[in-house]
């Protein structure tokens, strides 16, 4: 008798698990028969956004560009913004390459002009918006833009060079009335037409820069 229980036992285990039904977790607001809400709203909306901001233009060997730059976006809902306007003027500091090239080789470098102002205009999409929490304690709210648009640039020599130009940037929001952004920018501009123009340059601009954002009109 004490030797059967065992897989009397075993038997009653098996079947109960067989007939058990799967364990299903529980949202909040299944006692009062509402339906769980996955995708929430957004905790912010912008209106009209002026930005000030400080980066590098890094490409040229020989000269550094510091940037200074303020935009106005206007955003038409939660996906869609126009920025109407953005400008830079670029401080030029000497990277002391020519002194280099000069001192240690003998080359003295060419001469070549200098970027100086960039103004441009973009349509912007906000295709990327969500919250993480920093430390387990503070929740971050964040959006990823990304932009398109053209871009006119004035050189040292006297020379406007137009061109498209694209970029992305991410933004953390601090109050419904302040920002952070950091911004990537990248235009091709040109001197002339392409295949048409056999001395046309077509000179790479990469901006790389950090700044914060007003929210006028919009809210919480």
């Amino acid at each position: 008798m004490w030797q059967q229980r065992p897989g009397l036992i075993c038997l009653a285990l098996v079947g109960g698990c067989a007939l058990a039904s799967p364990a299903r977790g529980q949202y909040d607001d299944e006692d009062g028969g509402g339906t769980a809400v996955v995708i929430q709203d957004r905790q912010f909306s912008m209106a009209h956004e002026f930005t000030l901001a400080t980066g590098t233009y890094p490409l040229d060997a020989f000269k550094k560009g510091v940037a200074l730059s303020g935009r106005y976006t206007l955003h038409f809902d939660e996906l869609n913004a126009w920025e109407i306007v953005g400008g830079a003027y670029s401080l030029n500091v000497d990277s002391g390459l020519a002194d280099l090239l000069r001192g240690n080789f003998g080359v003295q470098a060419e001469a070549l002009p200098e970027l100086v102002v960039v103004a441009d205009t973009n349509y912007v999409m906000k295709p990327l918006y969500g919250k993480f929490t920093l430390f387990n304690s503070l929740i971050l709210y964040q959006e990823i833009l990304l932009a398109g648009g053209l871009t006119v640039t004035y050189w040292s020599d006297g020379s406007f060079r137009p061109g498209p130009d694209v970029g992305a940037a991410i933004r953390f929001f601090v109050w419904d009335w302040l920002s952070v952004r950091f911004d990537l920018r990248h235009a091709l501009v040109m001197n002339g037409v392409p295949f048409l123009d056999p001395n046309a340059q077509v000179d790479g601009v990469l901006y790389l820069g950090g700044g914060v954002s007003f929210n006028v009109g919009g809210g919480a």
